[in-house]
């Protein structure tokens, strides 16, 4: 998706506004339909697999917290780079190509976990990572610049709904075929290049001069001195750490807690379940009352559900409903933690100044650099302390993600725009 002002219709200077002398344009419902399959089944291989079921498959070949902690920073740092060159490879080559590019990587990446021992299995990590990080951002702002502006943070959560299929079936999958053998390589590589074909459907976008790195650098200023650009950024950095941290490391969590490889397959579509039921209501609440608003309640809900797990339940009376609360509370953990994402995204496209493309990439890289420190250091306390340490880590970063919004909005109400929790 080029990155420039000039290919941002909704913010080009000049762009005649929609009214009786000047009707809005057609939506192109049919590039829509087409890049949200195309997310669909990308994210199954390139997340659901790569990022959810391969650790679980790590750990079942004897890796452990620390080394898990290291893949999985693997695959988040290896989205960077391809983050920061997907809107320069849109420029020039069009995002359909970029997008092509990216599941490629991905096949490759797959090819390589399986026939490497580690830890050349990091190798394949990062690539993995920087196969998503092309896609994610030569398609995603290329699907929302085209979508009604009032409806997008709507859109967003339909997307982000969509796209967290993938942690449900991707487990499930494995769970069925089996988590210890070769059938999770061939389940991602399947849809990885299914994903190519609804490619096809989607009207591209034409390449463009490239912007300005000074231009660039003007329009992300600008854009930090929006509110909801910063909410953004507060949701991506916290966020990303905690959701790569629950991705990447609940495996180890729940086996030493006494739970079978199948069963915590399960528990990872559970969560899947989670984030897909709960992503539109997410984007509903941030339209509705404000991204600061629903990155609030999400925070504070993830950190309960995060005690919840940790605690042992020991009291007589809970004995019984035990599994059905372990159930309810990684249900909730997984809409709760998938919501950062949207949200940080959804802050990204309504910040009014630069451009949709830029300023979802900023998010999306601040998302992801984090999501490179998160399960790096939890592996880490994991290992010198106990696997339970990753719930607690959990619920002190939401909490710590709760409380820099407040204070930020409690800034932003004092400041002369007044913009508060919005």
């Amino acid at each position: 998706m080029p990155a420039d002002m000039s290919i941002d219709v909704a913010r080009t200077a000049g762009t005649p506004v929609a009214g009786p002398m000047n009707p809005a344009p057609a939506i192109d419902w049919r590039t829509i339909g087409a890049l949200n399959a195309v997310s669909t089944l990308a994210q199954i291989g390139q997340f659901g697999i790569a990022f959810v079921v391969l650790p679980l498959w790590l750990a079942a070949q004897g890796l452990d917290a620390s080394q898990l902690g290291l893949f999985a920073a693997s695959l988040w740092f290896g989205q960077l780079p391809g983050l920061a060159m997907a809107p320069w490879l849109c420029r020039r080559i069009g995002s359909r190509w970029v997008v092509a590019a990216g599941l490629l990587c991905t096949l490759l990446a797959l090819a390589l976990i399986a026939g490497a021992a580690w830890p050349a299995a990091l190798a394949g990590g990062a690539l993995a990572g920087f196969g998503l990080g092309l896609r994610w951002i030569g398609l995603e702002p290329w699907l929302y610049r085209i979508a009604p502006a009032g409806a997008r943070g709507r859109l967003v959560g339909f997307h982000e709904t969509l796209i967290a299929l993938a942690p449900i079936i991707a487990p499930l999958l494995a769970g069925r075929f089996g988590v210890r053998g070769p059938a999770v390589f061939w389940i991602g590589a399947g849809f990885t290049v299914l994903a190519m074909l609804p490619l096809a459907w989607a009207h591209d976008v034409a390449a463009t001069a490239p912007q300005p790195l000074a231009t660039a650098a003007s329009g992300l200023r600008a854009a930090w001195r929006e509110g909801v650009f910063r909410q953004g950024v507060a949701i991506a950095l916290i966020g990303g750490m905690i959701d790569a941290a629950v991705a990447g490391l609940f495996a180890p969590f729940a086996l030493w807690r006494g739970v079978s490889d199948s069963q915590t397959a399960d528990l990872l579509a559970v969560f899947g379940v989670g984030g897909l039921v709960m992503q539109y209501g997410v984007g509903w609440l941030a339209d509705r009352r404000g991204v600061g608003s629903a990155a609030i309640a999400c925070s504070v809900g993830a950190a309960i559900v995060a005690l919840v797990l940790v605690l042992p339940l020991a009291l007589p009376l809970l004995l019984p409903l035990r599994a059905p609360i372990v159930v309810a509370a990684v249900f909730l953990l997984g809409g709760f933690v998938t919501a950062f994402l949207t949200l940080a995204i959804v802050a990204g496209t309504l910040t009014a100044a630069g451009s949709i493309a830029r300023n979802v990439s900023a998010v999306s890289m601040l998302y992801t650099a984090g999501g490179g420190v998160g399960p790096l250091g939890a592996g880490m306390v994991m290992k010198a302390w106990q696997p339970d340490a990753l719930m607690w880590l959990i619920a002190a970063a939401a909490t710590v993600l709760a409380g820099v919004l407040v204070v930020g909005a409690v800034d932003s109400a004092r400041s002369p725009s007044g913009r508060g929790l919005g």
